[in-house]
Order: structure tokens, then sequence, then C-alpha cells
């Protein structure tokens, strides 16, 4: 009878790990964050478009602020737009094309591990890496969940882009040498 019953907690512990999972769960499953692989996609862009509140920083003191509208469209293209500037997001099946307001171009590595380098390319990117995953971190008074941090070298700076999970940038910090410049997501609106 004990066998039975080992054997029917077995059985049931396996169907329900079976058929339990999602294929999200490949990108985003409990184990060590070096070994995970994460869909970039998932972390750049949100589910549904926002309008969305920045505060700017520079060497610590906030100087001002701003908003972005993010539009997510039927196609899957992601469009954010904060007054003149826009910049365009495009999936492809290994990697994410990204049109900046100055006509730089810039191709993301869609499936990363932590540790991975090179994620981000483009003519004025030296070099990029995934550079860590963090379940929480709390950026001048706000609080984000599952954020991956992406580190960057251009010429002359350095750049902590963070992305939080079906959220999309919400801290970009820059060091020149002279000015260190944050910006830090504050608010965001749904959009109908």
């Amino acid at each position: 009878m004990r066998k039975l019953t080992l054997l029917m907690v077995v059985l049931v512990s396996v169907f329900f790990t079976a058929c339990g999972g999602t294929d999200d769960d490949f990108y985003n499953n409990d184990s060590e964050s070096s070994a995970k692989v994460y869909d970039m996609w998932k972390y750049m862009t949100p589910n549904n478009s926002y309008d969305i509140e920045y505060d700017k920083y520079e060497n610590g003191k906030k100087i001002d602020y701003f908003f972005e509208v993010t539009i997510v469209f039927e196609n899957g293209v992601v469009e954010r737009t904060s007054g003149d500037d826009r910049t365009t997001l495009t999936l492809n099946q290994n990697s994410i094309k990204i049109e900046e307001p100055d006509g730089n171009v810039v191709q993301v590595q869609r499936y990363v591990k932590i540790g991975d380098t090179n994620v981000f390319k483009s003519a004025t990117i030296k070099s990029c890496i995934a550079d860590d995953f963090l379940r929480s971190i709390t950026i001048h008074g706000s609080e984000f969940y599952n954020v991956i941090k992406v580190t960057c070298r251009t010429e002359g700076s350095s750049s902590e882009l963070y992305y939080a999970y079906e959220e999309g940038i919400v801290s970009v910090y820059r060091d020149d040498g002279k000015v260190k410049t944050e910006i830090v997501k504050v608010d965001e609106r749904r959009l109908q």
C-alpha cells in the first residue's frame, strides 16, 4: 500500500509538472540567473500602450521630467514617442531592430543569458553586456521587479539600461566622465 501511495504522488507530480508550464517558463524559470535564457523583447516592450512619466536627474539631483507615449501596434511594432523624438522597435525571429530618432539603427540579440556580450550592436556602441538580472531594484524611490540590466560602452561614456519584464525601459544611467545622468520611470497610464 505504501508503494502505491508513493507511486501516485510521483505520478501526480510528474503530471502537474509536465502540464503546468508555458513556453515563457523556458525563458523565465527559477534556476540560476546566469543559466537562464531571457527574451529581450519581453523586457524591452510592454504588452499594452502607455503614457509614461520619467524623472531626469543630473549628479543625483532631479532637474526635470518628461512624458513618453509607448504604442504597441497590432502588427507587433512598438513605437516610443517623446516630443518630436520617435524610436521604433521591430521584432525579428532572433533579433530586435531599434530605429532611433537620430537615424542610428541598433540590432539587439533577442535571446540572452546574463554575461552575454555584444547584445546591442550599432556603429556607435563599442560593447554591451547583459550584466545582471534583478528580482527587484529601487531607483530614486521607484521600485521595479524582474529587471535585466544591460551595461554599454560608447565613445567616452558608459550607460546602464534597466528593462523590466513586460514593462519596457524603466531607467537609464549615463556617465560621460563629467555629468552623471539618470532617467527613472515614475508613473504610467494605460492608453485605450
